[in-house]
């Protein structure tokens, strides 16, 4: 099975870029084995009957009519049992076996057969367009042979491989580069295979068939303790089988053990190093896919880049990314408002929707929250009169705010952090999932209880009713926010905002910055927030001045610092305290626990 290359700029097996090997002129090209067929104009020594000598050459155009039409009625022009074909294309003289007259028409016969071309198997070489399976017409001194490969390097991120040629002594092998060797796939896959079979030879003589966590070791202990930047990892093949040959050729010829055993451990740590490359390149193209999955559905409103440089850890196979909240079994949420404001500049002055309900303008003339956690915003909807520009429309234009999905480096999983400084009072996403009735988020919340982790938000923003029907689940469902780590000193907030639907049980979720967010800095909010009516209490007495957000902050005196056990407490009730989650967000004012 041999291949052909293109000589140019090729590389000596001292690494040195050198010219094609020795004359030219000598090396076997693919022109010798593939001999044109004569254009000679001799009669033909054949006994064929229709074609006992050659036709005249013809010039060929684009397109070749086969049939050609007569004019005015008159039959073609004949001599001598020799008939001159006119079309618009060519000219063409044919014998009488070769024609036939059928209702005025006179037909070239000869036989079609079926062609059919694959997109797949076309490629592009030096500028123009080839079948895959049909080498290009190139200059015939510059093709020649591939007998086999036997080596491969990586340099400045171009593959090299090692090249015997055939009919040329091994002084003559040169590096070439991937882009060098045309139709030799079929000798690189026999070439890789062989050194597959190499590396398996090695792991069972030495019974070593590294795991997952034997790899996830080795990148804690050599990469990330080492501060080595996991960005930058590189295989280094070369050198593994290298190895993998050198320690072959040293037990063969049972040689100093001490050498084998230090080669044994250089090839394992080779080993894991590359296991751990192709593991990292998995993972990056999992992340890229999921990145581009998000921004598809997101229109990139807001632009969502994924990011993980401290574990393997590849985009989550049971999570489904929505945009709005997905209702329930039994849950039904309306969209059609019942009613809507007259405005045509909705401002602090006018009649519009948040005064209808005893409120104040939520939102300063650039988008800002202006009002304390636990206030109600009724945004105008889809029956006011108003445009999309309208002051008082904010969640429902989207954010923003571009964010980034990244591994966090002590332990709490997945975290979102922000690409850009966001201001106080900045709109940053919706908490959307699926909406459930209270029965299915009691059932539901006992398994998330157990396994350590909680997606449930309780829609209980009704002030009137002292009660919570519905509950948003977002461990299976859910977008950005699904990440979104807990704080116990967070620098965002939840809001519940009314917007097309005006059930006091269904509002939206939506956080918003209580302070300034610097660029890279992690987002997060406080998963155990105290209820809307105890928030209510406490802002009572602020005041909220129009266009000032300075009483974002507003201080829960009814958190409670849950501490450590002390040492007559521990066995009280040990199992009570095993079933709680130790909080990770290392705030001064953390709490220990989140429930």
């Amino acid at each position: 099975m041999f291949g052909i290359a293109e000589a140019r700029g090729a590389e000596t097996s001292s690494g040195e870029m050198a010219d094609i090997p020795a004359d030219t002129s000598e090396i076997p090209t693919i022109c010798e084995k593939r001999p044109r067929s004569s254009t000679d104009t001799s009669p033909s020594t054949t006994t064929t009957a229709a074609a006992r000598t050659s036709p005249p050459p013809y010039k060929r155009q684009k397109s070749h009519d086969i049939v050609a039409s007569l004019q005015n009625g008159s039959a073609p022009s004949s001599q001598n049992g020799r008939h001159n074909l006119s079309t618009a294309n060519f000219e063409y003289q044919a014998d009488d076996e070769e024609i036939e007259v059928i209702n005025n028409e006179v037909t070239k016969k000869f036989e079609l057969k079926e062609l059919r071309i694959y997109l797949r198997d076309i490629k592009k070489f030096n500028g123009n367009i080839f079948l895959n399976n049909i080498p290009p017409i190139v200059d015939n001194k510059n093709i020649f042979v591939v007998e086999r490969i036997l080596d491969k390097k990586q340099k400045n991120n171009q593959i090299f491989y090692y090249i015997k040629w055939q009919g040329w002594s091994t002084e003559h092998n040169t590096w070439e580069p991937a882009d060098n060797l045309y139709e030799c796939e079929d000798i690189i896959e026999i070439f890789e295979r062989e050194r597959g079979k190499l590396l398996e030879k090695f792991k069972k003589k030495e019974d070593y068939f590294p795991t997952m966590q034997n790899i996830d070791m080795y990148m804690k202990n050599k990469i990330i303790r080492r501060k080595n930047h996991f960005m930058n990892l590189k295989t280094d093949d070369d050198a593994l089988y290298h190895s993998l040959k050198l320690y072959f050729s040293l037990t063969a010829k049972s040689l100093d053990t001490n050498d084998i055993d230090n080669l044994k451990r250089k090839i394992k740590k080779l080993i894991l190093h590359s296991m751990l490359c192709s593991a990292r390149n998995d993972q990056l193209e999992s992340l890229q896919d999921w990145e581009l999955e998000i921004n598809s559905i997101t229109k990139e409103r807001p632009l969502i880049q994924v990011e993980n440089n401290v574990d393997l850890e590849c985009a989550p196979q049971d999570f489904y990314y929505i945009q709005d909240y997905l209702p329930g079994s039994g849950v039904i949420i309306p969209d059609e408002p019942p009613i809507g404001c007259e405005c045509k500049n909705c401002d602090s002055k006018s009649n519009c929707c948040y005064s209808q309900y005893d409120g104040t303008i939520p939102y300063t003339n650039t988008g800002r929250i202006r009002v304390p956690p636990g206030t109600p915003i009724y945004e105008c909807n889809k029956r006011c009169k108003c445009p999309q520009t309208c002051q008082n429309r904010v969640v429902q234009r989207g954010s923003n705010v571009d964010l980034c999905i990244f591994r966090t480096e002590n332990g709490r999983g997945w975290g979102v952090k922000t690409l850009k400084l966001i201001k106080k009072g900045t709109f940053i996403t919706q908490y959307v999932g699926e909406v459930i009735t209270n029965e299915e988020a009691e059932k539901r919340g006992q398994k998330y209880d157990a396994a350590g982790r909680t997606y449930l938000f309780d829609l209980d923003y009704n002030e009137i009713e002292d009660q919570c029907p519905y509950t948003v689940d977002a461990a299976i469902y859910g977008n950005v926010s699904h990440f979104i780590n807990h704080s116990c000193d967070p620098n965002s907030a939840v809001y519940g905002v009314w917007i097309d639907c005006l059930d006091p049980n269904l509002p939206k979720l939506a956080l918003f910055a209580s302070r300034e967010i610097k660029k890279n800095e992690e987002i997060t909010f406080d998963y155990m927030r105290p209820s809307a009516k105890t928030v209510d209490r406490l802002n009572r007495n602020s005041s909220v001045k129009n266009g000032d957000s300075d009483d974002l902050n507003v201080s829960i005196e009814s958190k409670q610092r849950l501490e450590l056990p002390g040492e007559n407490e521990r066995g009280m009730d040990n199992e009570l305290i095993n079933r709680r989650t130790r909080c990770k967000c290392g705030a001064k004012c953390c709490r220990q626990y989140l429930f």
